[in-house]
């Protein structure tokens, strides 16, 4: 999942204007969008082909890798109905990499960190956040996708006190908890951590 659009108004393409929502309430009764990144500045639309594509009104969204398998998923809160997760089933063949930041000097939580990771395509980068969205919170779990990459080249992190922390090649598909100020700043979360 590259980009998903669960709570809002959209504009009139033709008009520019907001779409008229009628009777429903100001969030509206819209269809939900999944897109894909095209890798050229484009997206596409696969929110029929994955079942998202669910005319609600929405309210809340959470993005996060519910059981820790790499996909992305999605936790839905829509106006009088029942929270529900939305569990990224997808086989696909990109692999990925993921951080939990732990403050000693800043925030115990990262908040305000910047994470730049690189591969052989070039630069990604990723800014922990708290507080960002209504009636819901995302993953203070930083999550990149790597693609066809089996690794990272490296990693910065500059931390909310100014510190900061440069990791060499990582091995893809795992979960890394990084420490401020640490001597050993990264350790390997996850059962499939090489030795």
């Amino acid at each position: 999942m590259d980009m998903f659009e669960g709570v809002g108004r959209r504009l009139d393409e033709e008009k520019g204007s907001l779409v008229e929502i009628g009777s429903h309430s100001l969030n509206g009764r819209e269809r939900k969008v999944l897109f894909r990144n095209n890798g050229d500045g484009t997206f596409t639309d696969v929110a029929f082909v994955n079942g998202i594509a669910r005319q609600e009104d929405g309210r809340g969204l959470s993005i996060l890798d519910y059981n820790n398998d790499g996909q992305i998923d999605l936790l839905l809160r829509n106006y009088k109905q029942p929270t529900e997760l939305m569990k990224n089933t997808g086989r696909g063949s990109g692999r990925w990499m993921e951080f939990k930041l732990v403050g000693t000097i800043s925030n115990r939580d990262a908040v305000g960190a910047r994470i730049r990771l690189r591969t052989v395509n070039g630069w990604q980068t990723r800014v922990v956040n708290a507080g960002s969205a209504y009636l819901s919170e995302q993953s203070l779990i930083q999550h990149f996708g790597l693609g066809p990459e089996n690794r990272a080249l490296e990693v910065l992190i500059t931390w909310p006190s100014g510190a900061t922390t440069h990791i060499g090649e990582l091995e893809g598909t795992h979960r890394f908890t990084v420490t401020e100020n640490s001597l050993s700043p990264i350790t390997c979360a996850d059962p499939a951590c090489p030795e």
